[in-house]
Order: structure tokens, then sequence, then C-alpha cells
């Protein structure tokens, strides 16, 4: 065998790729980039829909104690009625509830839930109740519109799952 002088031969040196880019990012980093602006998306919109119900069921508490601490029946009457209008209009859009008044405020409201104490029951105080004389709306009839309206705004909570 005849020796080989390999500096003779055309060889020339290994050469390693280029550096991978950090820019433009593999397909699965954009998956995940998306999927995280969608969770995050998501996330605020839930906790703005649950911040809105907190604060009406907390507005609405604080009516409740006005009342035991002596506050006017017509005053707490109309404070949950514009409790109720301003949570109704965050949840079913405002265009559609600002201008509601009467039997179709009512009838929205019955209509968000399986109930009809509204348009049938207490709730109809709610029409007159803010306009009404001092001596015309009573304590417990206050007391029964401001638990009924707890229950609505409760009842508003999309289904879990």
């Amino acid at each position: 065998m005849n020796p080989v002088d390999f500096s003779e031969l055309p060889l020339r040196d290994i050469h390693l790729p280029a550096s991978i880019p950090w820019w433009p990012p593999a397909f699965g980093w954009w998956i995940l980039l998306v999927c995280l602006g969608v969770a995050l998306v998501l996330t605020w919109l839930g906790y703005r829909r649950r911040y809105r119900e907190r604060a009406a069921i907390r507005g609405l508490k604080a009516v409740a104690q006005a009342l035991t601490a002596g506050t006017a029946p017509v005053l707490c009457i109309q404070r949950i009625s514009m409790i109720l209008r301003r949570f109704a209009m965050s949840v079913g859009g405002s265009r559609s509830v600002a201008g509601l008044t009467g039997e179709d405020w009512l009838e929205f409201l019955d209509g968000r839930w399986a109930r009809d104490e509204f348009s049938s029951g207490i709730g109809r105080t709610l029409i007159f109740g803010p306009y009404a004389p001092p001596d015309r709306v009573t304590v417990s009839e206050v007391d029964s519109i401001n638990e009924l309206c707890m229950d609505w705004v409760r009842a508003q909570r999309p289904p879990e799952g």
C-alpha cells in the first residue's frame, strides 16, 4: 500500500451552520402566544363580569343597612332601582336596556331568569316606588324587593363549565 499524503488532497475545512435566528419565532411559539392572549382576554372579561356583580351586591347590601339605620324607604327603593338598572345595562347591553320603562323594564328583568316576580309580584313596586310619596312604600316591601334584586343579580352569572 502506498502511503497517502493528505496535504495534497483537495479537502476544505468544515464549516458549521449559522446560528438559528431568534426572529421570527417557530410556529409553536406563535401558537403559545395566541393561546396566552386568548387566556388573558377571557380572564379579563370574567373578572369584569364578576366585578360588576360584586359591586351590585355590595350596593344592595348597603341599601339594606341604610334601611335598618332608618333611611326613608322611598330613598332606598330609588337606590335599588338605580343599582339594578346599572347592573342590567352592564349585563344586557346598554342600548337595549337604557330606554326600558314600566312593563317593558319588568318584562326584561323577568326574561333574564325563570321567575316572574317582577312583572306579577313584589317587583312591580319598582315602577311606582321611586316616585311614590314617603308613606306609600313600607320597609318590608323594600326588604322584599332588595332580596329579589339580589337573587336576580346572582342569577345573571354565566353557566359554569
